[in-house]
């Protein structure tokens, strides 16, 4: 088309530059006598029309390509300069937080020489403005690597879907400290409790989404649960919705690296983290701005039911109670009375102002859930007077520090609440005649002579790693599904001479203790797991005669009344909350286990730390949450995903491949910072700045420094590992 256009286009221009430079087409054409019916006339006017129409054209399709060359010349811009923002983001992420790790470690060396060693690991968390935000960076750190590194393994296992959402709440209690926050369930009632899927994965994509949301100050989110086929494919849907003051319709960016100046927090990491992960579960993350305010992102992931699965229903014997529902909640109420509704009961719902004003006849109800906020005198005196069932309300973000009516309440149930919970405790109520009581205080019918320790255990002071070495030779069975709180705590007991074995779930460390023929001293044992949780195996154990003796303490980031009551109904004899504290550990040790007298050991000379060639091991490990156990995960997963980096940086180079290399160098800017390779992390800072600016021709001078540089590192990595 723009060919003929251009043709026509030279022959009417022709013809006007006759015209122009005096050619005289009268000496040639009579247009007097011209003969508007002959055959040349009306060739020379098509010809003209052509020209003029074929001129026309060739303005348009010129005008076509301008528009189109500054489009593509608009977008280019607009990903330079994302990619620029990008560069400069994470170099500014990576000098924040070696700032932070400098100013700390400069602190912990001036507490060393005041000779305040023993508290010195708690002076350092107080110079560090969020531990919470520290152990994030840290865990999703390692998450990133692992990803890089394709270690990610996606599976499908059996799992209950209130644990899930448990340990949800868990993870998210344990990375935040004293905030305002509402959390609140929402699952479709025709959704089975028992399911198939990937649990791990997708308990860490909501948790992240949903730090998200508090990062950016939510006050309240909604997680709700639901299911739909694509494809024939079964799909959970969780749907996360909060009210919060960003503009998430962009997913490019959204899912991308950005440093929130407003809260001085990086809340690019973890989304970009869920992102990667929904995409390796087969699923995916989408977000909208509702026309209500509220940011809604929907993560959707393949499931199954459980061939087993039955949904859980209440007692044939608890139905048709008529229950008096209040919390100051709205969204909480509306989750809790469909909840209800679907168990077949009967739900009158007030609100604290009319309750307040006009005391409710109580004794018209079988049950009362309130909101502990409103057990006031003249509400619980009220309540007294009836024979109603009590269930009060907290919240396990902000509950209620003084609390002096819980004397009459039957049980404690603490907010988010899933159905499961809610049916066993309903179901407990109206099955068990009799009296009332605190939650946790039941006494376990089990033909065990153990101990039940039902108070936290005390913080030992002057506790070190050594110390455990008074239990040494002791089996200790751990039974944790996640790798990270696996090695923790392996590293804390490393230099105890403990023999320690590990199971992923309940059911694999029923098969342990059945099968393997080792006599164990203790079981340490998570709550929340895939496959079978820890409540289940713990009752198999204690139906065993054969592990009478053998005691069972409770790992759990979600330490609620109602949870802690689970723990000792199922047998267990104790519990540590998660993360685990040093003291309260050996403490636990100590109730359990005989003692026998501490081996003082010579202290094996290490390797100065600060001699380590290219890597500075102290900021390394501050930025790892003052934790060398964490750090040495950082330092094997580096080498897994970057070790072989050198000989790739040389290929992408060589490949003119420079999109790809500055995406890699961006990666690693940022990484070597977070481990304290400070030489590694100026070279590849000096590498960036020049691709930013396409000098391409300087990149081949770089490949030996790149490939010397990650070598020293990696070497560094090597000698370090291999002390700890």
């Amino acid at each position: 088309m723009r060919t003929v256009a251009f043709i026509l286009t030279l022959m009417t221009l022709l013809c006007l530059d006759c015209s122009a430079s005096g050619f005289d087409f009268t000496s040639y054409v009579d247009f007097d006598n011209v003969d508007t019916k002959s055959e040349e006339f009306i060739q020379f006017t098509a010809l003209f029309g052509l020209g003029i129409v074929g001129l026309v054209a060739l303005f348009l399709s010129s005008e076509r390509l301008r528009n189109y060359e500054k489009k593509v010349i608009k977008e280019r811009q607009k990903k330079e300069e994302f990619n620029k923002r990008q560069g400069l983001m994470l170099s500014e992420m990576t000098e924040n937080i070696q700032n932070i790790a400098k100013e700390t470690v400069n602190t912990a060396k001036d507490l060393y020489t005041k000779d305040q060693k023993s508290t010195i690991s708690k002076d350092i968390r107080k110079v560090v403005s969020s531990e919470a935000k520290l152990l994030s960076i840290t865990t999703n750190l390692i998450e990133f690597l692992r990803i890089k590194s394709r270690k990610v393994e996606v599976v499908d296992e059996d799992f209950i879907l209130c644990n899930l959402l448990n340990d949800v709440t868990g993870t998210l209690k344990e990375a935040t400290k004293d905030i305002e926050l509402n959390l609140i369930y929402d699952v479709q009632k025709d959704i089975l409790d028992h399911l198939c899927g990937d649990t791990l994965n997708t308990s860490k994509i909501i948790v992240n989404i949903a730090l998200f949301c508090i990062e950016h100050d939510a006050k309240e989110i909604v997680v709700e649960v639901s299911k739909g086929k694509y494809h024939n494919t079964n799909y959970l849907y969780f749907k996360v919705v909060s009210s919060i003051d960003v503009d998430v319709e962009d997913d490019n960016s959204i899912f991308n690296s950005s440093y929130n100046e407003t809260t001085n927090s990086y809340d690019s990491l973890g989304l970009f983290i869920a992102k990667e992960l929904a995409i390796l579960t087969d699923g995916d993350i989408y977000t909208r701005n509702n026309k209500d305010g509220s940011v809604e992102f929907t993560f959707f992931t393949p499931f199954k039911e459980h061939p087993d699965a039955k949904k859980a229903k209440p007692d044939n014997n608890v139905t048709n109670k008529m229950i008096y529902l209040l919390d100051t909640s709205e969204k909480t109420t509306t989750s809790l009375k469909n909840m209800l509704l679907s168990m077949h009961h009967s739900v009158k719902v007030d609100t604290k102002e009319n309750c307040l004003t006009k005391t409710p006849d109580f004794s018209k109800f079988d049950l009362v859930i309130i909101d502990e906020k409103v057990l006031t005198f003249k509400v619980v005196e009220a309540l007294k007077a009836s024979k109603a069932k009590i269930i009060s309300l907290s919240n396990i973000f902000n509950p209620m520090q003084d609390y002096p009516h819980s004397a009459i309440v039957d049980v404690e149930l603490s907010k988010p609440i899933t159905r499961q919970q809610l049916i066993n405790n309903i179901n407990g109520l109206f099955q068990e005649k009799g009296k009332k009581g605190i939650p946790g205080q039941e006494v376990l019918v089990s033909t065990s002579k153990l101990p039940v320790h039902r108070a936290l255990f005390e913080d030992a002071p002057d506790v070190t790693l050594n110390s455990f070495s008074q239990f040494r030779d002791s089996e200790v069975l751990l039974v944790e599904d996640n790798l990270i709180n696996q090695k923790v705590t392996t590293s804390l007991l490393s230099k105890s001479e403990m023999n320690i074995t590990i199971a992923n779930d309940g059911k694999e460390a029923i098969d342990i203790l059945r099968d393997s023929g080792k006599k164990f001293d203790i079981v340490f044992m998570d709550i929340n797991m895939p496959v079978m949780d820890g409540y289940t195996a713990t009752k198999l154990i204690r139906a065993d005669k054969r592990f009478d003796d053998l005691p069972v303490l409770a790992l759990s980031a979600l330490t609620s009344a109602s949870e802690i009551s689970n723990m000792f109904k199922s047998g267990m004899n104790g519990y540590l909350s998660k993360p685990l504290i040093i003291g309260r550990f050996f403490t636990a040790f100590s109730v359990f286990l005989e003692q026998k007298d501490e081996i003082v050991q010579p202290v094996k000379k290490k390797q100065e730390i600060r001699d380590l060639d290219g890597l500075d091991v102290q900021i390394g490990i501050v930025q790892a949450n003052d934790s060398a156990i964490f750090y040495k995960e950082i330092l094997l997963e580096f080498k897994d995903a970057y070790g072989e980096s050198g000989d790739i940086f040389e290929k992408l180079v060589k490949d003119f491949r420079y999109e790809q290399l500055k995406m890699l160098c961006i990666d690693l800017r940022g990484l070597a910072g977070s481990i304290g390779a400070r030489d590694l992390y100026k070279l590849i800072a000096e590498v960036v700045q020049r691709l930013i600016m396409k000098r391409y021709e300087l990149m081949p001078s770089y490949i030996e420094p790149f490939k010397k540089e990650i070598s020293r590192v990696i070497e560094s990595i090597d000698i370090y590992t291999k002390q700890i």
